[in-house]
């Protein structure tokens, strides 16, 4: 007998944040057997994998390759049952119930077909929920500032915006007629790209979001947070980036110089602060936007 609802969590490495992770969905699980949990493994050996089928049971574990976000996850919802799906990173801490919550907005609305919720750093301080469609975000500054107001304001625009992928929650019948996860996309744009197929494909097609519900997201919490693994995380965004402006028929050059525009507002606000590290790492990130061209899918 199918669930209700199906938690489905890639990770790689980075056991501990992945406990926290499950201990919270435990301790809040307000739907009881109704939920089932799902954990697609991407890590490079099998520790991850032994400790939590030994100490977590009742969680389906699925052994991959790093074969990336997107595909990461379709393995996952091949073993789901669930009737709606919440992809959920493992960096990520429930901090109140939330299932009975995600099942009452689906049966109520028949047309929806994915939301996000209001996520917040460990401090409870409001974090980046929510993005622009087109691939870059904003095109200028005066958007820029008009996004980082919505978010502030929780003020949503379907069919302009779309719900951050730390916490996704999708109706299963949705994300069949989307075609699932684009797996040539390694990581990063995932989410965009699949608010534009359910748009395109989906029977429901609002998307939503709402803060009245609450999580923690640590941002950055599944590997090493430090300036050349951003960047190289930079690199690898840029090549979806190129994927998915072909794929969607965008001028890839413009998208970029979006992006190269963006830092440079950042790295000149540093300068002015006197913050020489901020700007020197903004400088590198302009070079990669104006000079750097995509590496191949997947490296």
């Amino acid at each position: 007998m199918g669930k209700k609802l199906s938690v489905i969590i890639v990770s790689y490495q980075a056991v501990e944040l992945l406990r926290d992770c499950l201990n919270s969905i435990e301790k809040y699980n307000d739907i009881g057997d109704g939920l089932e949990v799902i954990v697609s493994d991407n890590s490079p050996d099998m520790r991850l994998f032994d400790d939590i089928s030994r100490d977590y049971p009742s969680v389906k574990l699925v052994k991959n390759e790093n074969i990336g976000f997107g595909a990461g996850n379709n393995r996952g919802f091949e073993h789901s049952t669930g009737e709606y799906l919440l992809f959920l990173n493992p960096d990520t801490k429930l901090v109140e119930p939330i299932f009975a919550f995600a099942v009452e907005k689906f049966e109520k609305d028949k047309d929806l077909a994915m939301f996000g919720i209001q996520q917040t750093d460990k401090e409870g301080n409001f974090t980046d929920s929510f993005g622009i469609l087109g691939l870059c975000g904003p095109k200028n500054i005066f958007g820029y500032f008009q996004l980082r107001r919505c978010r502030k304001k929780g003020k949503f625009e379907d069919g302009r915006m779309y719900p951050d992928g730390a916490d996704l929650f999708v109706r299963r019948s949705s994300f069949l007629q989307a075609g699932k996860f684009d797996e040539k996309i390694f990581m990063y744009y995932e989410e965009e790209d699949l608010t534009r197929r359910i748009k395109l494909y989906s029977e429901a097609k609002k998307t939503a979001f709402f803060g009245e519900k609450k999580l923690i997201h640590l941002g950055g919490g599944t590997g090493e947070r430090n300036e050349a693994s951003y960047l190289r995380g930079l690199r690898r965004g840029l090549d979806s980036m190129k994927y998915c402006a072909e794929k969607y028929s965008l001028d890839f050059e413009k998208l970029k110089k979006v992006k190269y525009r963006h830092a440079r507002m950042k790295y000149r606000l540093a300068r002015l602060r006197r913050k020489r590290d901020k700007a020197e790492f903004y400088r590198k990130v302009m070079k990669i936007y104006r000079d750097e061209a995509p590496e191949g899918r997947g490296s």
